[in-house]
């Protein structure tokens, strides 16, 4: 079975100065990479929040809206999670890496696939970065954590079920936020 998959949507993209979700990588909207990185995903969540995402197909994920996203992206992930039922495993995604490679994320939840125990994440250089791949036991504890804390709280917890994944892709590593960070991708 497929893990789910969560898009993270929601923001209002207040340092990039325009909608993330809704700028183009190679004539997509971020978030519609973000959807097509999910690829075998079952279901995929769209989290969407300050932005009017409408106009994008989404089509085969479904939309679900955070009307608390001022709270942050842990209040997006939480909200996905109140949706899905006894996923066997979560890929998290944010819009603001249209530029992972597919194969990057196949390869992830191949890992994730033959060893569904662990958090999967792709290490670019000895760094980890994201997407992320949870195992179905840490979800209960996702769903939890309080508004003031991060998933990297969780993460921290559990060191010990951490999997990296050597890729060679840097855009595991790279968050695009800024209108500089748009220029550099250009």
């Amino acid at each position: 079975m497929a893990p789910a998959a969560i898009v993270l949507a929601a923001g209002a993209s207040t340092r990039m100065g325009q909608p993330k979700a809704l700028l183009l990588h190679r004539g997509r909207a971020w978030v519609r990479c973000a959807v097509d990185l999910a690829a075998g995903c079952d279901p995929i969540l769209v989290v969407t929040g300050a932005m009017d995402l409408a106009a994008v197909d989404l089509a085969p994920a479904t939309r679900i809206q955070n009307d608390a996203w001022p709270k942050g992206q842990l209040s997006s992930l939480q909200r996905g999670l109140e949706i899905l039922r006894d996923p066997v495993g979560l890929l998290v995604l944010t819009v603001d890496r249209p530029h992972v490679r597919p194969a990057t994320v196949a390869a992830l939840l191949a890992a994730f696939t033959a060893d569904p125990a662990y958090i999967w994440q792709p290490a670019h250089a000895g760094r980890r970065g994201h997407p992320i791949v949870y195992p179905a036991a840490l979800l209960p504890a996702l769903r939890v954590l309080p508004a003031d804390a991060s998933p990297r709280d969780l993460l921290a917890h559990h060191e010990d079920l951490r999997r990296s994944l050597a890729v060679d892709d840097p855009a595991v590593l790279d968050n695009l936020d800024s209108p500089a960070d748009l220029a550099r991708l250009a």
